[in-house]
């Protein structure tokens, strides 16, 4: 009987023995599984940005300066070190863009005040960035503010952008719908300058302007403006044109136009009508331009969609001599048109008919070169328009217009490096669940996943009493 007994100790201890060794075995097997993933992960790093506009994955703009850095970048970031995670993984995805180029510190100012106040850090959460002799601080460390600063070191001056005004046009400085302050925002953001001129006081185009922008207008222009702007687009001057459609029927800047023509562009005397705007539940004046050359900076892997309300087609001029090249950068749809009968469109009530051009038509054209005999020493180049108001504060932010005119100041001013997707702004972010689905989340967080818990944990104990 005590023979039997102690066999079944025995059985009873090795049984015991082997379920410790076998799950110190398992133990020790996940443990290296995990180690090997860590370690492939830390070799390896890379990340998955869950969030609807990607809001942590770096911008093309960023991505595109950040490589083209040519003078070292420090990024000394001053606050308690309990709470610079957040920031320090922000920098860490800018240095990983350019690890020779970009060097980090996070430094407490409670532990370093005399770093601190040799840098003159007034408050926690400031980043000091240093690139040669030359330093700014961000008080707030988002992307956009420390690219901005980025481009702001890396420039020796900044261009400037003359707005010319006295025809109606509507300002750069204004906040209300029809105004343009947001991409004049867009435009400081990028290191420009940005100054309203009137050619009739000026006497001139100032020579400080590295571009002007005729950006709409109601009303015709002098003689000696239009001398003003023509002998400065000759001398290789660059220009961001709109000209907006008349409603009316009349052409109040034939003489604007009249000048265009010189660069083998025009202004058609039509408005584009599209019935593929309802889809997108646009009226048919909001003109979509889903097709974007590919053989322009401005646009070249530009992947956003544009709605231009109001537009007239822009007709290039044959003739052109082999000194300019002239390329359409957005086109409209096959199902648009350039509707000629103004009439109909204020009764709403408009077709094709065919006197009509039938789309596709194009809404945004440039032009860059020189005229035969020309003694510029540079080239001249313009971004004409269809409309001005896909850049107004109402319009400009739909999904790429201000991308677009930004591209395009860029680029009439040869600043290509700032041609890109800007940095995204955080939005709010929203969950919209039904009835049933609340019902649903209720019952497997409060009663199925305590359940399936609770019962796994009973089935382990039975398990392990039999042993």
């Amino acid at each position: 009987m005590s023979t039997e007994s102690e066999t079944k100790k025995s059985d009873s201890k090795w049984r015991a023995i082997s379920f410790g060794t076998h799950s110190l075995m398992t133990t020790l097997i996940v443990a290296s599984i995990i180690g090997v993933i860590n370690f492939l992960g830390y070799k390896n790093p890379k990340k998955i940005d869950l969030t609807k506009n990607k809001l942590h994955t770096l911008s093309d703009q960023t991505r595109k300066i950040v490589a083209e850095l040519k003078t070292p970048v420090k990024f000394n970031y001053f606050d308690k070190l309990d709470r610079s995670e957040q920031s320090r993984i922000l920098l860490d995805n800018y240095r990983q863009i350019n690890p020779q180029k970009i060097e980090i510190e996070m430094i407490d100012p409670n532990r370093d005040p005399f770093r601190a106040k040799q840098a003159e850090i007034r408050t926690m959460g400031t980043l000091q960035i240093i690139s040669g002799t030359r330093e700014n601080l961000v008080t707030e460390t988002s992307e956009e503010k420390i690219t901005n600063a980025l481009i702001k070191l890396s420039k020796d001056s900044s261009p400037e952008l003359c707005v010319v005004t006295g025809h109606g046009e509507k300002s750069f400085t204004a906040t209300d719908s029809e105004g343009f302050g947001s991409v004049r925002k867009g435009l400081l953001n990028q290191s420009y300058q940005v100054r309203e001129i009137n050619l009739v006081t000026e006497g001139k185009i100032p020579s400080t302007c590295t571009a002007v922008a005729v950006w709409g207008g109601k009303t015709a222009w002098f003689p000696q403006e239009v001398a003003f702007l023509k002998a400065y687009l000759d001398d290789g001057g660059r220009a961001l044109i709109a000209v907006d459609v008349d409603l009316s029927g009349k052409e109040p800047l034939a003489e604007l136009i009249q000048a265009l023509e010189g660069w083998f562009i025009r202004p058609s005397r039509s408005m584009m009508i599209d019935p593929v705007s309802r889809v997108a539940g646009l009226d048919p004046t909001i003109i979509l331009l889903p097709t974007l050359t590919k053989d322009s900076p401005i646009t070249k892997g530009f992947e956003l969609s544009v709605a231009m309300p109001f537009a007239r087609p822009i007709e290039t001029l044959s003739g052109a001599p082999a000194g300019l090249n002239i390329q359409w950068i957005a086109r409209s749809t096959p199902k648009s048109w350039g509707e000629l009968n103004f009439a109909d469109i204020s009764r709403g009530k408009v077709q094709l008919d065919p006197n009509e051009k039938q789309g596709p038509l194009d809404a945004i054209v440039t032009v860059e070169g020189k005229q035969p005999n020309s003694k510029a020493s540079k080239n001249t180049r313009i971004a004409l328009f269809g409309s001005s108001l896909l850049a107004n504060n109402n319009f400009s932010r739909f999904a790429g217009n201000t991308d677009l005119f930004l591209n395009a100041a860029s680029w009439i001013m040869e600043d290509e490096s700032l041609i890109s997707i800007r940095p995204k702004e955080e939005g709010v972010g929203k969950i919209e669940i039904t009835d049933r689905q609340n019902i649903l989340i209720l019952l497997v967080s409060a009663v199925l996943t305590p359940l399936i818990i609770a019962s796994g944990g009973v089935a382990f104990w039975f398990y392990r009493k039999r042993l």
